[in-house]
């Protein structure tokens, strides 16, 4: 048990330290003990539950999560009527017998609380511009509490059976044999830590910039029995005073009737999610990008945004047909909602395009940046100014000065295809280079 919980701290700690998000949890539905036995009914009752989470993503799609999650458990167990549960004891006269319990009507309520650490494999995709479908998937290491069971029966009747003497005693109340009625009693049971299996699914939704509200399912199940196994238990215990006051023992760890003792726990839950992260849609942003931004969100969406660097200069040479065909041929492509990255494809033809460029110093361009429909329009100028500042830094960083180069957003505005296709919507993610030759100048 110590080296459990020890493991389960380490992992918790390792991996909160460079947590990513922290999110408060919720959740609810049938939860507690699932049995197996051929004598009897186990029934689950709803639980529910409360935890603090922590995830680390490594990319957009793939992380991992731990935390802590304390449960509340319930379920019920019932025995069929006309079964006699037998165990050996030992009289008030040294003398050993077989203990027969036949109950009519047996039945218990059971609860306990639990406290679960979880290490789950995440992964989640966008569905749309503020919604992502996650899944879940792992295990986690149950503690459970002691397990309060109260215990009745409608009647039970206490006999012993001596096999030396073939001698049947059924009524002897003052030697704690006889007929018992409306019997009640409450005892409390230790419970085995266990390891789940746990998987979840469900939607997530952005409410604000760094704030995620989960909703989904979730199921876990156990790998090894909750109790240990004491085949000569019998249900109550024998009191050699009397009939008076006997004690339960409950069923649980009889595996005469209870086979198996498997936790299973299924149901909703809601979480609510808070970043610790930096903003990953802005990444390598300067102070002239941040002022840049602050320029989009204050213009109108419908005209384009565009960012001059420095005055122009007078175009003194011209690009072969070749190089003017090789930047222009196509935009460049960030097919990803809301990604403004230069990925490493789009990183090969740039590194082709600034040694043109290199090599014709009076060549300027125009680099405009567009977007697809989904998200609002001053979001979309936003994105499709940060992808058009994000080439020209790139280029910059190979040798092109700042003044040949003049910035664009046109947002989700003049799509390259329509947008009513899904397969559409990547290709209008893109920036546009364009030459700046002498008539578009003024010249």
């Amino acid at each position: 048990m110590k080296i459990k919980i020890t493991l389960a701290i380490f992992v918790l700690f390792s991996v909160t330290i460079q947590a990513q998000e922290l999110n408060l949890k919720i959740s609810g539905g049938p939860s507690g003990i699932l049995y197996d036995s051929v004598i009897g009914n186990g029934t689950l009752q709803f639980g529910a539950g409360i935890g603090l989470g922590y995830s680390y993503y490594f990319n957009s799609h793939w992380g991992i999560s731990t935390g802590i999650d304390v449960m509340y458990n319930q379920n019920s167990f019932e025995l069929n009527d006309a079964n006699r549960i037998t165990s050996y004891q030992v009289d008030d006269q040294t003398s050993t017998f077989e203990y027969r319990v036949t109950p009519s009507k047996y039945k218990e309520d059971q609860h306990f609380i639990s406290v679960s650490i979880p290490l789950l494999l995440q992964y989640r995709t966008a569905v749309a511009s503020k919604t992502q479908l996650y899944f879940g998937v792992g295990g986690k290491i149950l503690f459970p509490g002691k397990q309060t069971v109260k215990a009745s029966a409608a009647a039970l009747q206490l006999n012993g059976y001596y096999p030396d003497l073939n001698l049947l005693v059924d009524d002897l109340p003052s030697h704690g044999f006889g007929k018992v009625l409306n019997w009640q009693d409450k005892t409390t049971l230790s419970l085995e830590s266990s390891f789940l299996l746990s998987a979840e699914t469900g939607l997530t939704f952005k409410i604000k910039e760094k704030t995620q509200l989960y909703t989904g399912v979730y199921i876990d199940y156990g790998l090894s029995d909750l109790v240990k196994e004491t085949p000569d238990l019998n249900i109550v215990v024998y009191n050699p005073n009397g009939i008076n006051n006997i004690q339960s023992n409950g069923t649980i760890g009889n595996k005469k009737i209870v086979q198996e003792s498997r936790y299973l726990s299924a149901g909703v839950q809601l979480k609510l999610g808070f970043s610790l992260a930096k903003d990953k849609q802005q990444p390598l942003l300067q102070k002239a990008e941040i002022l840049s931004q602050a320029q989009v969100a204050a213009t109108v969406p419908e005209p384009p945004i565009q960012k001059q660097v420095a005055e122009t200069a007078p175009l003194k040479k011209e690009l072969t047909v070749e190089e003017r065909h090789y930047i222009e041929k196509q935009p460049l492509a960030f097919q990803e909602i809301g990604n403004t990255k230069v990925t490493p494809e789009l990183a090969v033809r740039l590194d082709q395009i600034a040694k043109i460029l290199n090599s014709n110093k009076d060549t300027e361009l125009n680099i405009t940046g567009y977007t697809c429909d989904i998200g609002t329009k001053a979001r979309n100028l936003e994105i499709g100014m940060q992808r058009a500042t994000n080439v020209a830094d790139y280029l910059k960083n190979k040798g092109i000065e700042s003044k040949r180069m003049h910035l664009f957003s046109k947002g989700e505005s003049e799509p390259l295809v329509t947008n009513t296709l899904a397969e559409n919507k990547p290709l209008n993610r893109r920036v546009r280079l364009e030459i700046i030759d002498q008539l578009s100048r003024g010249f």
